[in-house]
């Protein structure tokens, strides 16, 4: 199976005054075509630095990140911007829907800052919310939805582009527990359907079980955690 990520011996430090807090320390990772990561750890630990340097969106102190083959370790920020919108989708605890767009415009804006015709791109899009079965709401506004509905458009608007990697960061911590629930059912009918490969942080180790593979990073270092 291909490796969609590999890290290499990845570095990240802060400083606070005098002190030094190392929270990435030579940690190597390989993430292949399909699987389903969770990250844990307590809250300082690092773990939403690393998931932003996998998503490009930071950069480390020392060492190389490869993402579909490429090294995005020193690529210049604005080729990042158009490798994160096609290689990379996001789901976060906030939804982050444009609310003067409908659901449906939201899920396609990925494809229309592609270049596809609005149209095409809005068609798209239908079909995404039918699979994510909230085809009654496209023509809806993000004020108009619950909090469940607008978290299944964001991963809708993450999966748009066909990314190779969904990361999300605590994606259920903003809704109450039944409708998390079936926010994580999604994920694990979407990696089943697609194939799709995810790296999920979460500080709740109920909802880091859902994953196959677990880690942990305590003291800037990763440890993979043994299904219980």
């Amino acid at each position: 199976m291909k490796t969609i990520i590999e890290v290499k011996q990845l570095c990240k430090s802060y400083r606070s005054g005098a002190a030094v807090l190392k929270v990435l320390d030579h940690i190597d990772l390989k993430i292949r075509q399909g699987d389903f990561i969770s990250l844990m750890g307590p809250s300082g630990s690092g773990k939403s630095t690393f998931l932003n340097i996998i998503g490009t969106m930071d950069a480390p102190d020392a060492g190389e990140i490869l993402i579909a083959g490429k090294d995005v370790t020193h690529m210049p920020e604005n080729q990042l911007a158009e490798f994160r919108l096609n290689h990379i989708g996001f789901v976060f605890q906030f939804h982050y829907l444009l609310p003067e767009f409908s659901i449906e415009e939201n899920v396609a804006m990925p494809l229309m800052i592609r270049g596809m015709q609005k149209h095409q791109a809005l068609e798209r899009s239908r079909e995404m919310l039918d699979y994510l079965g909230m085809s009654d709401r496209g023509h809806h506004f993000p004020a108009e939805i619950s909090g469940g509905e607008k978290q299944r458009a964001v991963i809708g608007r993450a999966l748009i582009n066909a990314p190779d990697i969904l990361l999300a960061d605590e994606p259920t911590g903003n809704l109450d527990q039944e409708t998390g629930e079936r926010v994580l059912e999604l994920f694990k009918k979407i990696q089943k359907d697609m194939n799709q490969t995810f790296f999920l942080v979460t500080h709740n180790e109920r909802i880091a079980r859902i994953a196959e593979i677990n880690y942990l990073l305590d003291n800037g270092s990763l440890i993979i955690k043994a299904k219980a």
